[in-house]
């Protein structure tokens, strides 16, 4: 590579440091809303490591962003227009300062959450046998984030291509970092076998050369490397919230990156570039002042609907061997498709087995995972981003508590930032329920923390659907679904339905991606009573209502969405017969719970029925099967009560 051109980078760093002048500017004015976190005095790492950026490398950058998205090559009027809130900004508004989308760069402002994305992302490269890398900034209080350690280790276990850059600019917001961090920074990454470096510097031309040499290592190894570089914040954190010794800030300045660069260069040409980036800046906030305020964000909305015949199961396989079958269907017809979970390699095949068989056939597209679930869904929805088509299996259900953040603020965010043109193909598949002496942080339905979240889809299979045509369609709806497997289903034979009954039941389905299901004793006459629930459950509410029937010759129907979020209302009431009381029955705890929604929702549509919730008693699971029995909800239980209220 041909060596540096001192006014190229002098050029980018002095559009970095008026943008960012500008924009307190503009806050002090109050012009803009919100929160800013500028880069003023880091802008030489920004731009040494954009001059060695190609064209298909992918940038992640934490809250602090701006200096790298301009160096990535991103336009400064988008950035701009989207952090004064403007409809012709890069992300519409959606994003602001901390969250932005330009090409193949991401920024986020949780931090630590863009480290797992990278390595993701760096993991799609790898196995799409794509020639360019990822890059990550990270600042020093990142280190202080678990997700950061779990994915160092990730990328030296899977010899990944990414460049981490750590920028240590001396505070964690207002804490120093003595009083943050112990120890070596590079010291972390070496512990894992990656390689790194050290420098203090804000000399542009001597960052560049380091940078040449790491992104060189990195290409051409194909395995990363972590670069720390110690600087330092000239400005406040967010707009004016500085509380730093004045003194050792004016010391500081005496380091100004565009200062040293800036005596390297003809006065005259100095002074020219400032005022074309001036100019520049100037113009593009004139043009943002000019455009329509963002307007109106629509909610995001479920996937849009298909009508697609009912998979109902077509052989006597299990619950388990129809999920793994369907697994093997998919990598095997899609290249870009992995699967990656706790213990999931031959002979074991996961907890519950139904991986088994997969690593044996598919080697590389079947992914053993350290016990990482924040890194599995950061590494999966990083992936996802760059077009793989991850399946995560975690382990129990009640680990994705672990990953909330990664499902709350990222695999949910980004395809909403971005404006709709980035898909994240990602379904996690969870084991849920109790049932099976697990005790109490292994037995949980913990599913009513996640349903609800904006652009996250939940779909729970029932026995009576085969739930291997399920999971392939979840994997089709392009955006991040929640797959819930109660445990108690794994080994139970799917119910076949023919001519129209199940057992005792009359069947009738939706013909949506997701159906839902009306069951029936009395070949469809109006009942006295439904019972709406989901997945696992629905075998208790189809018994309860048999009781119903023998015992007090009270007519129960059984109606069972596969998709519980967002609640597919019209369908449901589609199957409710006008008046009849209604009932919710979940495994979870009914405080906050899936059949408050949906009675709520009913409620707010003007039906005025009478309605019961039940589920799990307010209480942890317990591991002794004569508590845990007290505790789940059971169909002689459920038949007791609705006959001492609704008969």
């Amino acid at each position: 590579m041909a060596g540096p051109v001192p006014q190229k980078l002098f050029e980018r760093m002095a559009l970095i440091r008026v943008l960012e002048e500008t924009l307190l500017r503009l806050f002090a004015e109050g012009k803009l809303s919100g929160t800013t976190h500028t880069s003023i005095g880091q802008e030489a790492i920004a731009v040494s490591v954009g001059a060695h950026l190609a064209e298909d490398d992918v940038v992640f950058a934490s809250h602090r962003c701006h200096g790298h998205y301009i160096a990535y090559g991103g336009p400064p009027e988008l950035l701009l227009a989207e952090v004064m809130g403007r409809d012709t900004g890069v992300c519409g508004g959606r994003g602001g300062s901390q969250h932005l989308h330009y090409r193949r760069f991401f920024s986020s402002g949780v931090q630590g959450g863009i480290v797992g994305n990278a390595v993701g992302a760096a993991l799609a490269l790898k196995e799409a046998g794509e020639d360019a890398i990822a890059v990550v900034f990270l600042g020093d209080g990142t280190l202080g984030e678990g997700l950061v350690y779990e994915s160092l280790n990730f990328a030296a276990l899977r010899h990944l291509p990414i460049l981490f850059v750590l920028e240590d600019n001396r505070y964690a917001q207002s804490t120093p970092v003595d009083l943050a961090i112990s120890g070596s920074m590079s010291a972390r990454a070496e512990a894992f076998g990656i390689e790194s470096g050290e420098i203090e510097s804000n000399d542009v031309l001597e960052l560049y050369d380091v940078f040449a040499k790491r992104f060189a290592q990195v290409r051409e190894q194909r395995a990363p490397f972590f670069q720390v570089v110690h600087t330092y914040r000239l400005a406040p954190h967010s707009k004016g919230d500085d509380h730093r010794d004045p003194r050792e800030i004016e010391e500081r300045w005496a380091q100004d990156p565009l200062a040293l660069l800036r005596s390297r260069l003809d006065e005259t040409e100095a002074q020219a570039l400032e005022a074309q980036a001036e100019a520049c800046i100037v113009e593009a906030v004139a043009v943002a002042e000019a455009a329509p305020v963002a307007s109106m964000v629509p909610a995001i909305a479920a996937p849009p609907d298909v009508d697609t015949p009912t998979p109902f199961p077509a052989d006597s396989d299990t619950f388990a061997q129809s999920l793994n079958r369907a697994l093997h269907a998919l990598l095997d017809a899609d290249d870009r498709a992995f699967l990656i979970g706790e213990d999931v390699l031959d002979p074991y095949g996961g907890a519950f087995a139904v991986a088994k068989g997969l690593s044996t056939c598919f080697p590389r597209q079947v992914i053993t995972s350290p016990i990482s679930e924040a890194g599995m869904v950061a590494w999966a929805t990083g992936a996802a981003l760059l077009g793989a088509h991850p399946v995560v299996e975690i382990m129990f259900g009640d680990f994705l508590a672990l990953a909330a953040d990664q499902v709350l603020n990222h695999a949910t965010k980004y395809g909403w930032v971005c404006g709709g043109d980035t898909a994240i193909p990602l379904v996690l598949r969870a084991p849920m329920g109790g049932g099976r002496g697990y005790g109490p942080s292994h037995s949980q339905s913990i599913e009513k923390m996640f349903m609800g979240m904006p652009g996250l889809t939940a779909v729970a299979p029932p026995h009576l659907l085969d739930p291997g045509t399920l999971l392939r369609r979840s994997v089709e709806v392009g955006g991040p679904v929640l797959f819930m497997e109660h445990k108690r289903l794994y080994g139970r034979a799917l119910e076949t339905v023919t001519g129209g009954r199940a057992g005792h039941f009359y069947v009738r389905a939706t013909s949506s991606r997701f159906p839902t299901l009306h069951l029936s004793l009395v070949e469809f006459d109006p009942p006295d009573l439904a019972i709406v629930t989901y997945g696992g459950s629905t075998p208790i509410a189809m018994e309860a209502a048999e009781k119903l029937l023998m015992e007090a010759e009270m007519v129960c129907d059984v109606i069972v969405p596969s998709q519980v979020s967002p609640i597919p209302f019209a369908e449901i009431g589609g199957c409710l017969t006008h008046d009849v009381p209604l009932v919710t029955l979940e495994e979870g705890t009914t405080p906050w719970g899936w059949g408050a929604e949906l009675i709520a929702g009913l409620v707010e549509s003007g039906d005025t029925r009478r309605y019961r919730r039940f589920g799990a008693a307010h209480v942890p699971i317990p591991a002794a099967r004569s508590l845990e029995q007290q505790v789940l909800p059971n169909a002689d239980r459920i038949a007791e009560e609705i006959q001492r209220e609704f008969a």
